[in-house]
């Protein structure tokens, strides 16, 4: 009788997944207990983080510890009541509920934070459970072929959320007037005159009539005239730039399939691309034509992994339309194939990377006749020029016969070893996995571009601007190329947890932009009213107008910034602004104390109030 009884009892626990996972199912009601705490805190205003004392007076350990145990034994019950035809899935129960419950207790315990070292250490601690819960799964369930259905409809899915989620917090940062003259400003008033005469001409970004294509070869933006052309406003280019990001996904997806992920190690390897803070975080800084790099360098490696010849000449064209210095990546994908490829493909690689470098220095020369290639080429390279009217080939035989130099101005800066990071750490470093050193070429747009011109440029050096799209794109590529070489557990696991820490990194350095809609409607009648009043300046008008005003009146002929270098001072007192007397309006910032000062100036000096919202802006009309 007893016999029978314990037999009982043995089977019960069985069919409760004992001992099989008690141990794993003890650590994943934890987390998950934890999960509820922190989501409960964070409803009640009391953040985990910055308020961890409250946090732990909030939830007495006799509470917890009941709650526990309530947990425990529903999440019991519920693995016992499982139909046993759901074999394979009792199996994944307890790792899924530990690796969901971590990744939640993670991602909700650096929200909002801004703070990289903490995803660091945070992303570290949850690999470890992560990689435990993965072990126990077996590897074909996770990522046997199935129905691209399976894998290509969560891809989509988790595209449209971060797509969603960049297109409303970024667009917000622009109704908070956040925005600026550089440079969605430029943007605005050239995509304007390319709607009108196809001329791409701007007065803010150098003060003159002048076409951007003198400063920048950025012929690519003429593909997206239309959109603009449909949909004219700034607003349209801030949501184009994180579609054009985010489509790239979708190469990625076929090269990650080819390379033979599948199943949860494919979406793994699409979630690394749409996490990447190198991708994520640039798309906050209004728009630029380096929006165009991650799409496009996708469909060109994609051309590369299916040998399709045409393809790759077209992308290969259009990359070199981006702007000039996208030559770079051009040159350096066209070295790496020169040593990967053979026969056809290596002579096409040659002479693709032959003509990238002929039209970089033909480009380039034909923009020094603006006066700003070379100007700029000082500001961003000087670091490596003996004389400031050193050029590219100069600064080529600097580094040839010092590479010491090159190496020591990447310690220069602080933001050097934070991007180093923030670009690497999130890809568990998987770019330096492999023995063939010619891969490294794909590298060399990440340390000129990010590395060298940020040790003189310190926007270069920050994740949160456009220089990072392009060497993100290609630190991704390395990474699914070198894991895919791995052996198959190993490839799985590498894959899965680079999407781990890619996710937590994003949550903390991203969903902070959360805070830019809560500022919106915090302050929106208040930015209605700014509205309102440019809106009522006529649209065949010149204006001189303040930097952040500027991107929302851009889409005119003449417009010009106010900045700080026009104002003229006597002790504290501002006594002259300059360089808005050949514009009919002028538009100050009533919440500038310099351009509050100008405002008395203007009026005593023939000008009249033609729109005004107290303490936010008025719009001043010459009488002259």
């Amino acid at each position: 009788m007893e016999g029978s009884r314990s037999s009982r009892n043995i089977s019960f626990l069985k069919q409760c997944g004992f001992p099989q996972f008690l141990f794993m199912r003890l650590l994943g009601v934890y987390f998950l207990l934890s999960d509820i705490t922190i989501f409960y805190s964070y409803a009640r205003g009391i953040s985990p983080l910055k308020k961890w004392t409250e946090f732990i007076g909030f939830f007495p350990l006799p509470a917890m510890i009941a709650l526990y145990v309530l947990l425990f034994a529903g999440v019991s019950l519920l693995f016992y009541l499982m139909p046993k035809k759901f074999r394979t899935f009792t199996e994944c129960f307890d790792p899924v509920l530990l690796i969901a419950s971590v990744l939640v207790f993670s991602c909700t315990l650096v929200f909002r934070s801004d703070d990289f070292s903490l995803s660091v250490f945070i992303g570290l601690f949850s690999l470890i459970l992560v990689i435990y819960g993965s072990s126990r799964i077996h590897p074909e369930t996770l990522n046997r072929e199935r129905s691209g259905v399976y894998t290509a409809v969560p891809v989509a899915v988790l595209a449209a959320c971060v797509l969603g989620f960049v297109c409303v917090t970024a667009v917000a940062i622009h109704r908070c007037f956040d925005t600026s003259t550089f440079d969605l400003g430029i943007f605005t008033q050239m995509f304007h005159s390319m709607k009108k005469n196809l001329s791409a001409v701007t007065t803010c970004e150098r003060g003159y009539f002048l076409s951007h294509f003198r400063v920048h070869s950025s012929f690519i933006l003429y593909l997206l005239m239309p959109v603009y052309a449909i949909f004219p406003s700034a607003e349209t280019l801030i949501v184009s730039q994180a579609a054009l990001v985010t489509s790239g996904v979708i190469p990625l997806y076929l090269i990650a399939k080819k390379r033979g992920f599948a199943g949860v190690s494919l979406l793994s390897a699409c979630m690394v691309y749409l996490f990447s803070l190198g991708l994520l975080s640039p798309s906050y800084f209004h728009f630029h034509e380096n929006a165009f790099l991650p799409a496009i360098l996708m469909w060109l490696l994609f051309a590369v992994e299916y040998k399709k010849s045409i393809l790759f000449y077209v992308m290969s064209f259009l990359l070199l339309m981006v702007k000039e210095d996208a030559a770079v990546f051009l040159i350096c994908i066209c070295l790496y194939l020169a040593f990967e490829e053979k026969g056809k493909d290596r002579r096409r690689a040659l002479i693709t990377g032959g003509a990238a470098l002929l039209y970089f220095l033909l480009i380039t020369s034909f923009l020094s006749g603006t006066g700003d290639s070379e100007a700029i080429a000082a500001m961003r390279m000087n670091t490596l020029m003996t004389s400031e009217d050193q050029g590219v080939l100069q600064i080529l035989k600097n580094v040839l016969i010092h590479p010491g130099r090159l190496l020591t101005v990447f310690s220069r800066r602080e933001e050097s070893l934070l991007i180093l990071l923030e670009m690497l750490f999130p890809l568990l470093f998987t770019p330096f996995f492999t023995r063939k050193t010619h891969r490294f070429f794909l590298m060399v747009p990440f340390l000129l571009f990010n590395l060298v011109f940020g040790a003189s440029y310190i926007y270069a050096s920050q994740i949160t601007f456009h220089y990072a799209y392009g060497p993100a794109t290609l630190l991704i590529y390395m990474a699914i190329v070198n894991i895919s070489e791995l052996e198959k557990d190993r490839k799985h696991s590498l894959v899965l947890a680079c999407a781990v820490v890619s996710v937590i990194s994003a949550f903390a350095m991203v969903s902070g932009n959360l805070r830019n809609c809560e500022k919106y409607e915090k302050n929106k009648d208040r930015y209605q009213r700014i509205e309102n009043c440019l809106e009522k300046i006529p649209q065949d008008a010149g204006v001189s107008c303040d930097t952040h005003f500027l991107p929302h009146i851009a889409g005119r002929e003449e417009i010009y910034p106010i900045d700080s270098a026009q104002f003229g001072y006597q002790g504290e007192h501002v006594v002259k602004l300059t360089g808005v007397e050949e514009t009919e309006f002028v538009v100050l910032n009533l919440m500038d104390g310099p351009q509050v000062q100008a405002r008395d100036m203007l009026l005593n000096g023939g000008y009249e109030v033609y729109a005004e919202e107290q303490e936010l802006i008025v719009v001043l009309k010459s009488s002259h």
